[in-house]
Parts: C-alpha cells; sequence; structure tokens
C-alpha cells in the first residue's frame, strides 16, 4: 500500500512540473551570440560584410531586380514603442529605411539607438495615409503632426528575417 502512495506522489509531482514547462515553452527568449549580439529571428547569418543602408538603397535604385536580399548593419533611429513590431535606421541625416518582420519577432522598445545587424529584403513599396498615421502614432509623434499625414508615400522598405542588436559593454556613442 506505502509503496503504491509513493508511485501516486512521484507522478503528481512529474506531472506538475511538466505543466510549468509548457507554459514557458510558449514564451521566445532572445539568444546572445558569441559575438556580443541578441538575437531576435534568425539568428544565422553573418555579421560581416554587411553594408549600410545607404548603400543597400543604392544597389536596389540601380539594379534590376524588384528584390535585393541582403545584410544591413547601422543605428536603429526608431521603433515601435508600443510592441517593438517595426524599426527605421538611418539611410542618411534626412531619411530612414523602414524595417518590419511581420510580427515573426519583436525587438526591445527601448532599443533606439542601439547598433544592429539585420538580413532580409529590400523592396519598393508604398504606404497608404493610414499606415503612416499609425506608424506617428506607435512612434509617440503629436496629433498636429498625425493630423498633416494627407498623402501616401512610395519608397523602399526592409523585410528582416533576423535582427542582432549589439550588446554595450561602455557608453561609446
Amino acid at each position: 500500500m506505502n509503496h503504491h502512495l509513493l508511485v501516486i506522489f512521484i507522478s503528481i509531482g512529474l506531472f506538475s512540473c511538466q505543466n510549468g514547462n509548457i507554459e514557458s515553452q510558449n514564451i521566445v527568449e532572445p539568444q546572445v551570440s558569441a559575438n556580443e549580439y541578441i538575437s531576435f529571428g534568425d539568428s544565422s547569418f553573418a555579421t560581416d560584410n554587411s553594408m549600410t543602408a545607404a548603400d543597400l538603397v543604392t544597389a536596389f535604385e540601380t539594379g534590376e531586380s524588384d528584390t535585393v536580399f541582403a545584410t544591413v548593419a547601422g543605428p536603429i533611429t526608431k521603433v515601435c514603442t508600443t510592441k517593438g513590431c517595426w524599426m527605421s535606421t538611418a539611410i542618411d541625416s534626412n531619411n530612414s529605411l523602414f524595417v518590419d518582420y511581420d510580427y515573426e519577432f519583436l525587438l526591445p522598445t527601448n532599443s533606439k539607438g542601439q547598433k544592429m545587424v539585420m538580413t532580409g529584403y529590400a523592396y519598393w513599396d508604398s504606404t497608404t495615409v493610414a499606415e503612416l498615421k499609425h506608424y506617428a502614432e506607435d512612434r509617440g509623434a503629436s496629433e498636429e503632426e498625425i493630423a498633416s499625414i494627407m498623402n501616401p508615400t512610395g519608397e523602399v522598405k526592409f523585410k528582416a528575417k533576423g535582427v542582432k542588436i549589439a550588446i554595450s559593454t561602455s557608453n561609446e556613442e
């Protein structure tokens, strides 16, 4: 009889441990790689031989393809402060490259200013007035700025399959 009770208690203990593990399996943790990056999405790409956003846009605009696959490095200049579902990186001092990732992963909402490397593809797309207003809301624009958005835009965009954010070891900026 004592043997049966022992088996029952051990079984209950094992099953209760498994339920906790199942819940934790739904949480996707970012991966820290050996070369001091935190990875989101596909982490299998190399960070060397990356290009700037300016070089990517130039290659895209002068190429014959409607899609350019690339690895791009630069600073995160804007990020969705609600969920981290999109970001921008600088093309030059006046223009940014819009980046999204189809909700396959989310970036930290406080990652503005961090150095990153991403892999994916550039493509030409138009952005509707409704989308532009939504993005302006996400970045915390004023009501006046949002109301002033009247026309759609056409631009080069980037669909990231993976992003690696450099881990800051000092305050060098």
